[in-house]
């Protein structure tokens, strides 16, 4: 790349933004998919997936309200909304993770217990990436799922840790 220095100093950067607007369709008339409905930074890998689940909910809703398309409009935005904006939520939490975690011991530790109970618990214990990523679990459930197992997770090791140290107090 001999001329990256350059490249870089005659191209304008462009910023990542989350698009979160409502509604998402005017009467009968128009109906936004994708990004210009929902735009997510590109932090969670999903906006292209995000936007095809757009069509196919898009397309059930128009199938299902055949006769009244604001009405379809109306059930497709009320159906992907909250996905959308846990999407956005994810992406951005997503990048704090990347930028602020990964070095972290304890970051990388609950990482590998995660693994660990996926692998002890297939079907029962996703981590959230695996829920995302590698599922069709909507993505204000995976963010509701994650949020409970962690919940379960970190309850489940404060009561061993406090029981490992009652014995360890009762048998000194």
């Amino acid at each position: 790349m001999p001329t990256l220095l350059e490249d870089f100093r005659n191209n304008p950067t462009g910023s990542l933004v989350t698009i979160s607007c409502a509604p998402w369709f005017y009467r009968d008339k128009v109906c936004l998919v994708g990004d210009a409905a929902h735009a997510v930074v590109p932090f969670y890998g999903q906006g292209m997936n995000a936007a095809f689940e757009d069509c196919v909910v898009l397309d059930e809703c128009l199938q299902r309200f055949s006769d009244n398309r604001e009405r379809a409009f109306d059930d497709y935005f009320r159906r992907r909304k909250q996905n959308a904006d846990a999407l956005a939520n994810l992406a951005i939490g997503n990048f704090i993770e990347m930028r602020d975690k990964t070095a972290s011991k304890m970051f990388r530790a609950k990482k590998k217990l995660d693994h660990a109970l996926e692998a002890a618990l297939p079907g029962i214990y996703l981590p959230l990436y695996t829920m995302v990523t590698f599922t069709r679990i909507p993505y204000a459930t995976a963010a509701k799922r994650a949020r409970t197992q962690d919940a379960i997770v970190y309850t489940a090791l404060i009561a061993m840790v406090l029981t490992i140290s009652l014995l360890i107090f009762y048998f000194i």
